[in-house]
């Protein structure tokens, strides 16, 4: 019963670390968002680029970048693996 017990928690822990990987743009390519393994991101609003931190919990990215007042931002992960943010923001992933 222990076994089974640490197995499970061991894979809700992995299920609710892994972040989206790769980078997220709007359509307009004026908002990207590059998500690496280790919980860090790099922000580009306009040409201007700043490095963030994230955590994924369950169906929530959550991106907090240094400066913002400490005012995190908030995506909802999309069932096709897109990214919902405040005030209609959508993020896809850019295929490589």
């Amino acid at each position: 019963m222990r076994k089974l017990l640490i197995i499970a928690l061991v894979m809700l822990l992995a299920a609710c670390s892994q972040g989206p990987r790769g980078i997220y743009s709007d359509s307009a390519q004026l908002l990207r968002y590059t998500f690496e393994d280790d919980g860090k991101a790099t922000v580009s609003v306009l040409g201007q680029t700043q490095q963030a931190q994230y955590v994924r919990e369950g169906d929530t990215v959550t991106v907090h970048v240094p400066g913002s007042e400490g005012v995190p931002v908030a995506f909802t992960v999309n069932k096709d693996g897109s990214l919902q943010g405040p005030m209609g923001v959508h993020l896809e992933q850019v295929k490589p």
